[in-house]
């Protein structure tokens, strides 16, 4: 059941593409269901019981060898960005990611590299001073699971676990602020 309101909520997301305007409608959607108290897979107005999805846990090695999981952030919001070290938008996000990840005690920046060998991802992290979570999904299994289609892809998950929407595509400084204030507003 969690899989396929996932699939909807990735569908929901991804249908429209990366263009800006459709990113702004994206960034706004994950807005208003916070506002609202809804999370983004409620499927119709009419429905009397509000769906929660609680972020599928998953377990990958960081750049020091260790086991890092989603569950270990319980009580901080945690922002899981999908990206590689070839994507040119991961490129430009990246020292944002950075930014937000220094600038607030209540958020992780979970970065979460797909498919690529761990000397070119340190390679990578060291060159950018780069100092947020990175963990290696080596075989793509955790990006699948999230229905990710494109780098970079940002998933917004709440202290208590709750998945409360996504952004495919890069997101400027300011999007990611805003998007964390409207998280912050409603607990």
């Amino acid at each position: 059941m969690k899989k396929i309101l996932i699939m909807i909520l990735a569908l929901t997301l991804f249908i429209g593409g990366c263009g800006k305007q459709d990113k702004e409608e994206d960034i706004n959607q994950v807005e208003n269901n916070i506002e609202d108290g809804q999370t983004p897979d409620e499927q119709t107005p009419e429905e009397d019981e509000d769906i929660i999805i609680e972020a599928p846990d998953f377990t990958l090695k960081n750049l020091q060898g260790e086991e890092v999981s989603l569950s270990d952030y319980r009580g901080k919001i945690v922002l899981i960005n999908f990206w590689a070290t070839w994507c040119t938008w991961c490129d430009k996000e990246m020292p944002d990611l950075q930014r937000l990840d220094n600038e607030n005690d209540d958020l992780v920046v979970l970065a979460v590299d797909v498919m690529e060998d761990k000397k070119t991802v340190e390679k990578y992290i060291e060159e950018g001073k780069y100092e947020f979570e990175v963990v290696l999904d080596e075989d793509g299994e955790v990006s699948q699971t999230y229905l990710v289609s494109g780098f970079p892809t940002s998933y917004f998950v709440d202290k208590d676990g709750i998945l409360l929407g996504g952004v495919p595509g890069a997101m400027t400084y300011d999007d990611m602020v805003k998007i964390l204030e409207s998280i912050r507003g409603e607990e």
